[in-house]
């Protein structure tokens, strides 16, 4: 089928936009995006929808300048309405300008969606560019999610970004540039085999493509296939998540234990990505350890961006963490009084109150069972020599969680310890809660960051 009729057959099957829509068309003045705009230039008017053309020049090069110019007067002489920005010089990093220039690139693009009121975004991305990104994603290695290439749609802004050349490969683009006598400057840049995915545009998939010609269809094929599989795996995750989910941030412990090896995986790693933290292998896999180990009721582990995971008896969570400021100073003992918010160190407020129904311990909150002999409760600064009971039995020196926790010798001091009337520490703010049984707890210590 000929590059027009295939392309028309696409959008109208897809129906990516209607006539009455506005579509911002990235255009680079490159050969694909070019042949992109043309051929939206050229759909049937019953589905052709009002263009807009969006360029930008990121003052990289020596040529951008002209090809500037030659947009606008393209635009002029086909009466297309075009934005266009500049990338301003002073803004550009010295490392990693791909990435910025990118980033800089699709904001403006978002902004010319919002100021035409548009929905859709086009690029030019094409099968060649799939080939290249599934084989930069195989060699650096990373979650399979990422081995469905570019994708065909996805959410943008307020709408979405397509990829209508995805079906077309480079040679068929080119092929067609020439036939219709187009004019579009070539990215010098594209040339240099420094950068990895030009030396496999130009080295390894011209290679690949002689041992099979068919080498751009399969990888097509292999990423529909893919996105598919992985979207009935999130459907099913989802489904999974919901049995597990106490609250929006609360899970049960027993049901992920009632969950397939595989099952609990994918919930652990739909909670990391929904709490938007890294999904690292040795994250999973220390989860998983501290949630089977039924010897431990309580555990914790620290996570990136002041986060931690936790684990306090039938249920687990991620929450932020406390954190001592710089600033901190030792502080002197407070008295944490019974419906009374108190003012602590670390710009946090403290109040003891009846237990609620169905309440646990987590980052903010701890359940106690007290008795009246042991309050009140009190806020002191730790001292090395503190110690607080462990699960299994025994103590453990404040000394020795802080080096566990790798806690720097000059913060050490900085530390707050909850003790009772008795002088008993309840809990290593922060870091670690007594294990005293906690079968009918009376009380319950919030801790609040101040107004």
């Amino acid at each position: 089928m000929e590059i027009t009729q295939q392309f028309n057959s696409e959008v109208m099957q897809a129906g990516w936009f209607s006539r009455q829509q506005t579509v911002i068309v990235a255009v680079s003045a490159g050969v694909d995006s070019m042949v992109l705009l043309t051929l939206m230039q050229q759909l049937p008017t019953q589905i052709r929808p009002k263009l807009v053309v969006a360029h930008v020049n990121h003052q990289l090069r020596s040529q951008s300048q002209v090809e500037a110019q030659f947009m606008s007067d393209y635009c002029q002489q086909h009466h297309l309405q075009l934005e266009k920005t500049k990338w301003p010089v002073a803004e550009q990093p010295y490392q990693g300008v791909e990435a910025a220039a990118r980033h800089f690139r699709y904001q403006f693009f978002a902004q010319c969606m919002g100021r035409h009121h548009a929905a859709v975004l086009l690029t030019a991305h094409h099968a060649d560019d799939q080939a290249e990104t599934v084989l930069m994603k195989l060699i650096r290695g990373g979650q399979l999610t990422q081995l469905q290439g570019i994708l065909p749609e996805q959410p943008f802004a307020a709408g979405k970004l397509v990829r209508p050349l995805l079906p077309f490969s480079k040679e068929q683009i080119r092929t067609y540039a020439h036939e219709q006598q187009l004019t579009w400057y070539e990215d010098a840049t594209n040339q240099n085999n420094d950068v990895l995915r030009n030396r496999i545009r130009h080295q390894v998939i011209p290679a690949l493509k002689q041992e099979n010609p068919a080498f751009l269809t399969h990888v097509k094929q292999y990423t529909a296939q893919l996105r598919a599989t992985i979207q009935l795996a999130n459907q099913r995750t989802a489904e999974l998540l919901q049995q597990v989910r106490l609250n929006d941030q609360i899970y049960s412990t027993p049901r992920w234990r009632q969950l397939t090896v595989v099952e609990r995986r994918a919930v652990l790693k739909a909670i990391f990505q929904a709490a938007q933290l890294p999904v690292t292998a040795s994250y999973l896999d220390e989860a998983t350890q501290l949630l089977n180990n039924e010897q431990k009721p309580t555990a914790r582990l620290n996570l990136a961006h002041s986060r931690v995971f936790e684990k306090a008896y039938d249920q687990f969570s991620i929450k932020s963490e406390l954190k001592v400021p710089q600033n901190h100073k030792p502080a002197d003992k407070i008295v944490v009084i019974s419906n009374q918010w108190v003012q602590l160190p670390w710009g946090l407020r403290a109040q003891l109150v009846p237990t609620q129904k169905g309440s646990r311990p987590d980052s903010w909150h701890m359940a106690l069972a007290l008795r009246p002999d042991e309050l009140p409760l009190q806020v002191r600064q730790a001292q090395p020599d503190d110690q607080i009971k462990l699960a299994g039995g025994g103590h453990k020196t404040v000394r020795r969680i802080l080096i566990d926790h790798k806690i720097p010798p000059a913060k050490r001091a900085q530390q707050l310890v909850v003790v009772s009337a008795q002088a008993e520490v309840l809990w290593l703010i922060g870091l670690q809660r007594t294990a005293r049984e906690l079968t009918e707890t009376n009380y319950e210590l919030v801790l609040k960051q101040s107004d």
